[in-house]
């Protein structure tokens, strides 16, 4: 039996997600690789605790938007 057209419709959009997240992670994982030195260092210097707290929200900023972007459409 062979698939219906809505069934395979259905599946390109699925793996067109997953495709779309994965490409929109891999760049949000490597900032994030990057930001790791700087968030274990910062917290422990007195002035820049405040730098530290804004690289997080940051990065939650961005995570966010990725997860939300990928289930609007």
């Amino acid at each position: 039996m062979t698939p219906s057209w809505t069934a395979v419709v259905a599946g390109s959009r699925w793996l067109q997600r997953v495709l779309v997240v994965l490409c929109a992670i891999v760049p949000l994982l490597v900032v994030t690789l990057a930001c790791t030195p700087a968030l274990v260092v910062l917290p422990f210097l007195p002035a820049h605790s405040a730098r530290a707290t804004a690289i997080v929200r940051q990065l939650i900023a961005w995570t966010r938007t990725a997860l939300i972007a990928s289930r609007s459409r």
